[in-house]
């Protein structure tokens, strides 16, 4: 059985698997998991960064210490492109899904 819920009220909880998804209001800037991929890649401090990607990347912390086996982000692969190098450089797995 699967249940979905909001990283919110994942907190303090474990489950096997996460899925972080990019889902962005009309300003473009409220859930920016790409954002945040930019901001691992890099190892920058979120801290130094604009206040909506600093709630995006405390939401995403939150989200990406909660699986115990599978964590999975989706975001839209030309705003994730830019990052993918750095991010396979460091271990993890990109599978583009498109159809292209």
């Amino acid at each position: 059985m699967s249940v979905s819920g909001s990283i919110q009220s994942a907190k303090s909880e474990t489950h096997a698997a996460t899925l972080i998804l990019e889902c962005l209001e009309r300003s473009g800037k409220k859930h920016d998991v790409h954002e945040v991929l930019a901001l691992l890649s890099r190892q920058q401090d979120a801290s130094k960064t604009q206040v909506t990607i600093q709630r995006a990347a405390q939401l995403v912390f939150v989200g990406a210490t909660r699986p115990t086996h599978l964590l999975a982000f989706a975001a839209y692969c030309a705003r994730a492109e830019p990052h993918i190098e750095a991010i396979t450089a460091r271990g993890w797995s990109v599978h583009d899904i498109s159809l292209r």
